[in-house]
């Protein structure tokens, strides 16, 4: 018995031969070519080490012997066995749920499902197409990616599960697609005319807006450069020459400030006003027009 377990779990050897000559000849048995057996070289001492063959990554056995190695390795595979035969399980009563219509509680066998495999391909299909209603409701899976984008959702479903899905339910994501085509259409056609409607009205405020900030500013720049002028001739002169050009020139630059900051505010609405209507989603219709773009992008991915 004890002979039966090296040979099952001791795959791995290394063969040391002294040879007459007083040399150590190193066999690894596994090497391609080396020889099965003695290579006639009689007369020689030779030693074989067996090695465990545990080729798993595995922190926990680190530290173990080989015998508290195998009794873990041993654990684990039943372990795994036993989350895939819990795994099939809830697949086929899953696969039952779906063709009954009970769409809820399938997508609670597979969701239970989708924990117990690293890739789980067939519980991410069969969840979402219990979320779907089998895919009668593609907008479910396009709600939740519409924003992140495809590589996300080919990410967090998984690359096969996702050819599944395209080649399955081809049919269905190209019947949504050209229903928010027919939306977009006329939608997109009054969007961009009431864009231009409004757009022919804001651009000349926007214009004379601008004009008047123009003009508003000169003299109160005017008034201001001569205050500063003026005030610093006062360091010059004995007298009180340049005290009163200061005063009316600083009195005439606040009145002209307060003009301009009138006209810059208007001139900074109306750019304000010109930008968000050159911005599509500023409307209700606009937004809802960027969107259906986006759940385009999204389809043309699974029927194209």
């Amino acid at each position: 018995m004890e002979e039966r377990i090296i040979d099952d779990e001791y795959a791995r050897g290394i063969r040391l031969k002294k040879t007459k000559d007083g040399y150590v000849d190193v066999t690894d048995e596994l090497a391609e070519g080396a020889p099965a057996g003695d290579d006639g070289d009689e007369g020689g001492e030779e030693l074989a080490f067996e090695f465990p063959d545990l080729q798993e990554d595995d922190e926990d056995l680190v530290g173990l012997s080989p015998e508290e190695a195998l009794a873990l390795r041993k654990k684990k595979e039943a372990e795994a066995a036993a989350r895939k035969e819990e795994y099939e399980k809830l697949l086929t009563e899953g696969e039952a749920l779906l063709a009954e219509g009970s769409y809820k509680s399938a997508e609670l066998k597979f969701e239970k499902a989708l924990d117990l495999d690293d890739v789980a391909t067939l519980a991410s299909v069969g969840y979402w197409r219990a979320k779907t209603e089998d895919f009668k409701n593609p907008d479910v899976l396009m709600d939740e990616y519409v924003e992140s984008g495809y590589e996300n959702l080919e990410f967090d479903l998984g690359y096969e599960a996702v050819e599944i899905i395209k080649e399955k339910f081809k049919d269905q994501f190209q019947k949504r697609y050209d229903e928010l085509t027919e939306e977009e259409t006329p939608l997109k056609a009054t969007v961009e005319k009431k864009q231009e409607l409004r757009r022919g009205v804001l651009k000349p405020r926007l214009k004379k807006s601008g004009i008047a900030f123009g003009v508003a500013a000169v003299p109160f720049l005017a008034a201001l450069i001569l205050t500063v002028v003026f005030g610093l001739k006062n360091f010059t002169v004995s007298d009180d020459t340049f005290v009163i050009p200061t005063i009316v020139c600083a009195a005439i630059a606040v009145v002209a400030f307060i003009v301009f900051g009138v006209f810059t505010n208007k001139f900074i609405n109306a750019g304000r006003i010109y930008r968000a209507n050159e911005k599509i989603s500023s409307t209700d219709e606009g937004a809802r027009l960027e969107e259906i773009g986006a759940y385009k992008e999204l389809y043309a991915y699974f029927i194209g």
